[in-house]
């Protein structure tokens, strides 16, 4: 029983629906099965010899699945139909050979969605895109290339990263933003988490393991520690960290992000995302928010 307590703690800690099903309450005695009922009276009891219980345990699952939160477009809701979009996909060591990565995949698909047309270009060529496409309406770029792409994009054209739509798309955004002004705070004794949602392989130019920590410390001006969870690894004891960079998030939902983000909320702890930091470290934070109708000053 104690066991079961803590399961469902845990359940409403972290946000996740569940149902309590006892099965073959057909092959108890009465007197036992009224004993059950009254210790668990949420429960749903079922039979599948004789069919009680199951249609009511349709009934949840179709009311918890329509009560599940649907995620927010990536840019589709940003932009009307038809606009031009051109995306930076830099070609470099993390670049898989032969294909590109899923946070520019989906893009590409949600502008698809929403009727809004999508030019991909390399960095190298992006200069020379904006003179033959016009009237471009947003540019999004690959986080490690925001301060090189800044300097090119006009400053009447919108200008983000991927890792800023998915923080708006799958976490609380201007918690993200709160934590990225939290870096003014850090020093050398300050001890940082990243939190990555999928394994990769390492290279040199790691946006979280090599670029990230690199820009921190050159901030900083001095080395701080650093540690890594991975996937569904995040640990409880998020208290001793003085501040958490997540990842774009592409390959969890919106929901564990939230989660991630609450716990870190109630242990007053800042939460960031990878390229909200990047675009502070860069200076040109206050520029990728024009986008999100978002007021910096507010934020501040």
């Amino acid at each position: 029983m104690k066991k079961f307590k803590e399961i469902k703690r845990n359940f409403k800690k972290y946000n996740i629906p569940y149902i309590i099903v006892i099965n073959k309450c057909d092959s108890v005695k009465e007197n036992i099965l009224e004993e059950l009922k009254s210790k668990f009276n949420d429960s749903i009891f079922l039979s599948s010899q004789t069919g009680e219980g199951i249609d009511l345990l349709r009934d949840k699952l179709i009311n918890i699945l329509q009560q599940e939160e649907e995620e927010l477009p990536i840019v589709g809701d940003l932009l009307e139909y038809n606009s031009k979009v051109i995306l930076v996909v830099p070609i470099d060591s993390e670049a898989p050979k032969g294909r590109i990565i899923l946070p520019q995949v989906q893009c590409i698909r949600d502008c698809l969605d929403h009727g809004i047309k999508s030019y991909v270009v390399r960095d190298t060529e992006l200069k020379s895109a904006l003179e033959d496409i016009k009237d471009v309406d947003l540019v999004i770029t690959d986080s490690q290339a925001f301060k090189e792409v800044d300097k090119i994009v006009p400053k009447n054209i919108n200008l983000t990263s991927f890792s800023m739509l998915f923080a708006r798309q799958k976490g609380d955004f201007e918690e993200f933003i709160k934590g990225a002004l939290q870096i003014k705070n850090l020093n050398k004794d300050s001890r940082i988490l990243m939190a990555e949602s999928c394994t990769h392989n390492v290279s040199h130019e790691d946006i979280g393991r090599v670029k990230i920590p690199k820009l921190l410390n050159n901030y900083v001006g001095a080395e701080l520690t650093y540690d890594y969870s991975i996937f569904h690894d995040f640990p409880e004891d998020m208290d001793k960290y003085d501040l958490i960079i997540h990842c774009g998030a592409c390959m969890i939902n919106r929901k564990t992000v939230v989660n991630r983000v609450n716990q870190c909320r109630e242990k007053n702890v800042p939460i960031t995302n990878y390229g909200i930091v990047l675009a502070y470290l860069n200076g040109i934070l206050e520029r990728s928010l024009s986008l999100f109708n978002i007021k910096y000053d507010d934020i501040i």
